[in-house]
Formats: C-alpha cells, structure tokens, sequence
C-alpha cells in the first residue's frame, strides 16, 4: 500500500513538474510581452514628438512625416532605430539641391536632438515621391506598404490603398497579387461546376504566367498574346510546358504549372535578391575608397575603412549621417549572402538599401567632381601666375 502511494506521489510530481515549467514559460513571455509594448509605447511618443516638431516648424512644405522599418514590422528591439521620413512638397517653390540638403541636415539634427534613437531618413519631395509611383518603385512599395503615416495631408495614405490593390504596375504587389490568385482559383476549380472549370482554370495559368514575365521585367501580355510570351521567353529556355485531355488530368496539370511559374518566381527573386546584396556591396565600397583616394585618406588596411568613412566622410559633414547605418548593412547583408543565408534578409530590405546606396553614389561623385573643378582652378591660376612672372622678367 505504502509502495502505491509513493508511486502514486512521484506520479503527481512528474505531472506538476512539467505544469510549473509551462507556467514559468508562459510569465516569462508575459513579461517579455509587456516590456516590448513599453518601449513600442515609449518609441511611438518619441516619433510623435519628432513629427510635432517638424510640423511646427515646417508645416507649409511638410505633406507627410512616416515611421516604417523595425516599429511597424514588429521585430524591434531595444537597440532599434527608430526610422522616420519625411515628405516635402517641391512644387510650390523652387527646391535646390542645396535647399535639399540643408533641410536634410536639420531634420536629421532633430531627431538626434530627441533622441539617439531615431534615425532620420532623407527627405522624399513630391517630385521623387510620384515619380516612383508611376514606375512602380521598389523603394516606393517599401515604404508605402510598410510605413504608417504619423501626419498625412492626404495622399500617402490613397496610394498605400493604391500599392495594396496592385493597381500599380511593375511592383512586387501586382507581381504577387497576380500569383497569389492562381491556387484560389484551382480550388474553385476543383469545386465549381463543369462550365466554371474551364474557365478557372484558363485564368490561373494565364495570371501566373502573366505574374513571371512581369517579374522578368516585360509587360504583362494580354491574354492572346501569354502563350507566344511564355513560349519566347521560359519554354525555349528549357522551361517544360504542361498539357493534358481529360478534365481531371486538366486540374492537375493546372496545378503542376502553377507550381512550376511559383517556383519559376522563387528562382528569379532568390537570383535577383542574391545580384541586388553583392552589387549594393561593390558599388557602396567602390564609391568610398573612390573619395577617401581623391582625398589622400584612403586607409592601407581594408578593415580600416568603415574608421576613415565616419571620420573623413559623415563626421566631417561631407555625406550624410543616415549613410553609416547603410555601409553597416551593407556589410552584414554582403556576410549573410556569403553564409548561405540570403533568404532570411527581407527583399523589401534589400531594394530599401539599394535606393540608398544609389544616393550615397550620387553624392560621393558630386564631392569628387567639386574637389576636380577647385583642383583645375588652382592649376589655372598657377599658369596664369607664371606667365605674368616670365612678361615681368621680359620687360
């Protein structure tokens, strides 16, 4: 009997045992829980404050101040930046690139006068803002569907509706509205009576056709015009093409073929993500030891350059402070592709940084070309001395 109960006892406490752990688990969590929404709370006031500020401030130009990035993702932290843009309205008056960069650095200084934490992204002006919408810009699609709006006069928010209904061509949400239609309508297709199924079918082989070649960067064909494309562009590119007779062979050739243009796509964006990360590397180092020559500072040791970057470029107000955090990832996106693990970096993040590298380009080549125009000045006064000396020493 006494046996019984100790077996009895050892029974119950192997039972609590894993209960307490769940429990302990679970207050952990709970706990974890509320310190996020704390500082996602005390990272939203900030944002508020720094947005108050520039709208105080600049409120005649100001169209739309938006938090994105980390904050609206759900994956901050409490090392995350805080990433804050700001849209102007150029159309008004006459903006300069001068004006631009101006307005830049104050914005910039007022985030960091509010806190270290936020991290104050060039200004977007209207111009570039829908010249990205009409072309369907990747950086655009970014910032659009993952941003919120913190002030609005009115249009950030319609075209985020816009982005979110693929009404715009040529970005990842048509492309990906295009796909995700297919495997519905297969469903329907397998459920809907005999004069749907044709008809179903038809349209998810043409859409996720339609959804590859616009990822190849071609137009989507009309529907005429989709087996020519395919056939020009996959099938004589050793892509195999599916058939069948029978209706159910007809489903289920449907279905190989969606699979086949899903994983088509996969191939093609792994490909393109994987080219985007190495060139964004080599431009960005390219770019950098390009100026730091021009100015005699081009450290002897590679692992030196991030040093000479923040010391000869951002700290000495050259380029932006916003780039130190763009070579930073850069470098960590370039290391994870190395690594085999490209597909954990989000392709909105990619094409974000690709948008930055191109700007810190654009500016780095317009310091070179300022630094050539003074060097040629100097020789030209040099020989304009000389030649005043030698008609001195004739005379």
């Amino acid at each position: 009997m006494v046996n019984q109960l100790e077996k009895i006892e050892r029974l119950e406490q192997k039972i609590k045992k894993p209960e307490e752990e769940r429990t302990t688990k679970d207050k952990e969590r709970e706990k974890i829980k509320k310190k996020l929404e704390k500082l996602r709370k005390k990272q939203l006031k900030l944002a508020d404050k720094f947005k108050d500020e520039v709208v105080k401030r600049y409120g005649k130009i100001v169209k739309s101040v938006v938090i994105f990035g980390s904050f609206i993702r759900g994956d901050f932290h409490e090392k995350s930046d805080i990433d804050l843009l700001v849209i102007i309205d150029d159309t008004a008056a006459r903006f300069t690139d001068e004006m631009k960069e101006a307005f830049d650095e104050k914005i910039q200084a007022l985030g960091k006068s509010i806190s270290k934490d936020i991290n104050v992204q060039p200004a977007w002006t209207l111009t570039e803002f829908w010249e990205m919408a009409r072309i369907g810009h990747p950086l655009l699609y970014t910032i659009v569907r993952d941003g919120w709006a913190l002030y609005d006069t009115g249009f950030f928010i319609p075209t985020r509706k816009l982005l979110e209904l693929g009404k715009i061509p040529g970005t990842l949400e048509a492309v990906e509205l295009f796909m995700e239609g297919a495997p519905k309508k297969i469903q329907r297709a397998e459920m809907a009576k005999l004069y749907m199924i044709a008809e179903d079918l038809y349209y998810s082989m043409l859409n996720s056709s339609q959804a590859v070649l616009m990822y190849m960067g071609l137009e989507a064909p009309a529907p005429k015009h989709v087996v020519r494309e395919v056939e020009q562009h996959l099938v004589r590119n050793k892509i195999k093409n599916v058939s069948g007779e029978k209706l159910d062979k007809f489903i289920e050739d449907a279905k190989d073929y969606v699979a086949q243009m899903e994983s088509i796509l996969n191939a093609f964006r792994k490909k393109k993500k994987t080219d985007i990360i190495v060139k964004n590397y080599e431009v960005m180092i390219k770019a950098a030891v390009a100026i730091l020559k021009k100015m005699d500072k081009l450290p002897p040791d590679p692992k030196d350059l991030p040093a000479a970057i923040d010391k000869y470029l951002i700290d000495a107000g050259l380029v932006s402070a916003s780039y130190k955090d763009t070579f930073k990832r850069v470098v960590t996106m370039r290391k994870m592709v190395a690594d085999g693990q490209a597909d954990k970096i989000p392709e909105r993040d990619v094409e974000l940084v690709r948008e930055y590298v191109r700007r810190f380009l654009r500016d780095v080549s317009k310091i070179i070309e300022t630094m050539e125009s003074k060097g040629k000045n100097k020789k030209s006064k040099k020989s304009k001395t000389k030649r005043k000396k030698r008609k001195k020493s004739k005379n």
